[in-house]
């Protein structure tokens, strides 16, 4: 499996008001299958379109996405691939997304009414034979993280929102942190050559490990 990191996320501030987070949007190539981990959101779709564009992927060619969790900032842009199968934790299914509001719950709806095809995976699962899955509902109940092994970067831990940022994994890293969470991030990178955050730049793990 190939890795290819098309855009990095990150996290605006807009004054006091409006914090606005964008996801980073991977692609993973395995065999005949265009991957994307975390299609992202509309903030992002024309960076999406003009990176897909260059590397010649038009937005049929893409066979699967796999999501971390069901927010919007990490999902929405699924919307725009109609032959994509999408692979998310099974507990999505037990959350009543119009309880999320009058709008954002009738995004969530839209997005829904987009999947074609869904496959639901599990914790301990290997998806593409290349992509373990950890349950990890400490940010949403169907909040998962994976590990990766690919050809060009080694194995690759993609924590999703349980570690978004650099500055909460060197909180984690230099024991300021001992929680469930923390604990299962530190046993994880000890075993990686590459960290992708949700929104921060990729960190490489070699003097962590």
């Amino acid at each position: 499996m190939k890795l290819k990191i098309l855009l990095e996320g990150g996290i605006i501030n807009v004054s006091n008001i409006v914090k606005a987070t964008f996801s980073t949007i991977t692609l993973l190539e395995h065999g005949d299958r265009k991957i994307l981990l975390e299609p992202g959101d509309y903030t992002t779709h024309s960076f999406l379109e003009q990176k897909l564009k260059e590397i010649g992927i038009s937005v049929e060619m893409i066979s699967d996405i796999v999501l971390t969790h069901f927010h919007l900032d990490h999902a929405y842009n699924s919307i725009f691939f109609p032959n994509a199968i999408v692979h998310i934790h099974e507990n999505y299914l037990k959350k009543n997304y119009e309880s999320f509001g009058m709008i954002i719950g009738k995004q969530y709806k839209m997005i829904l009414n987009s999947w074609k095809d869904v496959k639901t995976f599990s914790n301990g699962e290997v998806l593409f034979d290349s992509i373990q899955v950890f349950h990890t509902p400490w940010h949403a109940r169907e909040h998962s993280s994976f590990v990766v092994q690919t050809e060009n970067y080694g194995k690759v831990f993609f924590p999703g929102d349980i570690v978004m940022t650099r500055v909460e994994f060197y909180d984690i890293i230099r024991m300021l942190r001992n929680d469930e969470c923390a604990r299962f991030v530190r046993e994880i990178v000890s075993n990686c050559d590459y960290l992708v955050f949700t929104h921060d730049s990729t960190m490489s793990l070699e003097k962590w490990r």
